[in-house]
């Protein structure tokens, strides 16, 4: 496990006047501080014309090139008349879920099955609402 629990690396997309990030990584940073989630983090923010993704979270294995365990984080924009209820959303909604998510991946065993394929999470803003998808963790509570 890494010792430094903050974000470790952050790319961010600029954007036009139209439109705004919906997490802010001072508030990601300190849950995962909060609940002692110590993995390797990548957060990349990306504008986009179309998305409605909250948050796309991938959760990685060591291999050969990177031998240690991960998270990739992908947040997009939104247009600024949507930003506020997306935030909201994300706040109140998403990180709550995603902190329990990894959570759950965290206590595995090392020999789960469920380390066999990719261990995702997503998070899209549809009419208003919250849409969240866990891969393959249909056990989780």
């Amino acid at each position: 496990m890494w010792e430094n629990i903050m974000i470790d690396e952050i790319y961010k997309d600029k954007l036009p006047r139209n439109h705004g990030y919906v997490l802010r990584s001072s508030e990601l940073e300190q849950l995962l501080t909060e609940n002692n989630i110590t993995v390797h983090t990548v957060l990349s923010y990306w504008f986009s014309r179309t998305t409605r993704t909250l948050l796309s979270v991938r959760y990685r294995l060591p291999t050969d090139y990177r031998p240690y365990y991960g998270i990739y984080m992908q947040t997009g924009s939104f247009l600024s008349g949507d930003a506020k209820a997306a935030k909201k959303a994300v706040s109140e909604v998403v990180l709550p879920e995603l902190i329990k998510w990894l959570t759950y991946i965290l206590n595995l065993p090392d020999n789960s099955t469920l380390f066999n394929i990719i261990l995702g999470f997503s998070a899209i803003f549809e009419n208003g609402e919250v849409v969240i998808v866990k891969d393959a963790l249909d056990d989780y509570r």
